[in-house]
């Protein structure tokens, strides 16, 4: 037994070595390729210019969506197909605020957000409610009720280690507390406001939300510190109608494990103020070029890839959702690895991972090797954080494990954030290529490694959730799977 072991162990290794070596040459090949492409930005310039917005529902949305069925067969893919779903989305209509106070009325620009009511008059107080998390609204007790709340999207002079909440889940806690509108005030200078759905579930709201520019938000404060009375006036009309929308889906066959699937997704979506260019073209049209990428080495991932760029995404994950309900009912789940997703990613200094136990140390082994290939541009960040409000939640909240890359875009595109100046302009050529190489990259070590780790159990599901605050927020918007 002694002289089999000192026979086979060096065999082993060697063996170990030789795998690790093709793993490293084929992502060597992958990068060399992907490191001189500008394609996956060329498609996101073409896609402003002629397209647009692409609102899901619109016009627009439909020839994104074609675009991106068009772009995915002619990169060659194994499979191309549309994932339909319906679903009833607001489509914005005219809005009009005006504040009287000191003897006279004045016009504020706004924006309404998503999911506002299809006809609203409301003439109520003004009230400051801080950054609109509970605490500001118990502060305010019963005189919130049929009040207008000024609630700050971002956090404002709050203590250290705050959390945050969505602009749905505050919109919840103000009609909870019998807010008869709410005034959203943004971060951002230069009288740039934003839009935005209001709505956890993407059911229309019942009372009126916009945005106020910070200029705008802050005058009203000083004016309400100074003692004065001040009350809004807000209309407002909007659409809602049903549509039919497509999740566009493409495929690569893994040469030795094809039943076991790592999905990189990604939302084509965006609102309508602008052309969506960061949010999210910048992850979309670098999905399309990974894909078309990898479908034309001369080597095959082990596991299958599938792409998905969903629709949707900015009227409450309604394309994810879907995905993921066909999924659960036909098993498909139980297939997937992981899920990937690219929302707003440039430039990728690492990986973030949300999932069990031994995931972390996956992804931390994963990035260590990808920094040798490019130590100037890849730093092999890890952080093992849970977050919601993007395609990845509806997998997460069915135990499937998400990564998403760890990308600093810099303040002037996250001052552009869902607001009119979010166009091609922002965008750096080179953010979507490092996109295409890293996750490229992460995805050969995903395919190739001999065993993953499996999905959140329930009870670890629970209990990573409660560890991460994220209790409160599913609660509000009535996505706690537990009672």
């Amino acid at each position: 037994m002694l002289i089999l072991c000192r026979v086979l162990l060096p065999c082993i290794c060697q063996q170990m070595c030789v795998d690790v070596s093709a793993q490293s040459v084929r992502e060597r090949a992958f990068d060399a390729a992907a490191a001189v492409s500008e394609q996956g930005y060329e498609w996101l310039a073409w896609s402003t210019t002629h397209i647009g917005h692409r609102l899901t529902g619109s016009d627009q949305g439909r020839k994104a969506e074609a675009y991106a069925d068009s772009l995915f067969r002619a990169g060659g893919l194994d499979t191309v197909y549309f994932e339909p779903f319906e679903a009833e989305v607001w489509n914005r209509g005219d809005v009009s605020l005006s504040v009287e106070g000191g003897g006279g009325a004045r016009q504020l620009s706004c924006t309404a957000l998503a999911n506002t009511p299809l006809a609203a008059l409301v003439e109520a107080p003004i009230l400051d409610a801080g950054n609109g998390l509970p605490d500001d609204l118990a502060r305010l007790g019963p005189v919130a009720r049929g009040a207008a709340l000024l609630v700050n999207i971002g956090l404002v002079a709050a203590p250290e280690g705050t959390s945050n909440l969505h602009r749905s889940e505050k919109a919840a806690l103000a009609m909870e507390q019998g807010a008869a509108a709410v005034l959203f005030v943004n971060q951002v200078a230069g009288g740039i406001v934003l839009t935005g759905t209001a709505s956890i579930d993407g059911q229309l709201i019942p009372v009126p939300a916009v945005c106020l520019s910070i200029e705008d938000g802050t005058l009203l404060r000083e004016r309400l510190q100074q003692g004065e009375v001040l009350r809004a006036r807000l209309s407002m009309h909007n659409k809602s109608t049903r549509v039919s929308a497509r999740n566009v889906v493409a495929e690569l066959r893994g040469s030795e494990l094809p039943d076991e699937v790592i999905l990189v997704g990604g939302h084509l979506d965006s609102w309508d103020l602008a052309t969506g260019a960061t949010d999210n073209g910048l992850g979309a049209f670098s999905i399309i070029d990974l894909a078309r990428l990898m479908a034309n080495m001369p080597f095959r991932p082990q596991r299958t890839i599938r792409f998905v760029l969903f629709m949707g995404e900015e009227q409450g994950l309604l394309g994810s959702s879907a995905l993921v309900g066909r999924y659960g009912r036909t098993g498909a789940l139980d297939q997937l690895r992981c899920m990937i997703n690219l929302d707003m990613s440039g430039d990728p200094q690492g990986f973030g991972v949300g999932g069990p136990t031994g995931w972390g140390s996956v992804i931390r082994d994963a990035c260590s090797r990808i920094h040798r290939l490019d130590t100037a541009s890849f730093k092999g960040s890890t952080r093992e954080v849970l977050w919601l409000h993007s395609d990845h939640q509806p997998f997460l909240l069915r135990g499937i494990p998400v990564i998403y890359p760890l990308s600093d875009l810099g303040q002037h595109v996250y001052a552009c954030y869902h607001s009119s100046c979010d166009d091609i302009h922002l965008v750096e050529p080179v953010a979507m290529t490092n996109n295409v190489r890293f996750v490229g990259a992460l995805v050969y070590e995903l395919a190739g490694a001999s065993r993953l780790p499996g999905h959140f159990t329930p009870a670890e599901l629970k209990a990573r959730l409660i560890s991460e605050g994220l209790e409160a927020p599913l609660r509000i918007g009535g996505a706690w799977p537990w009672e």
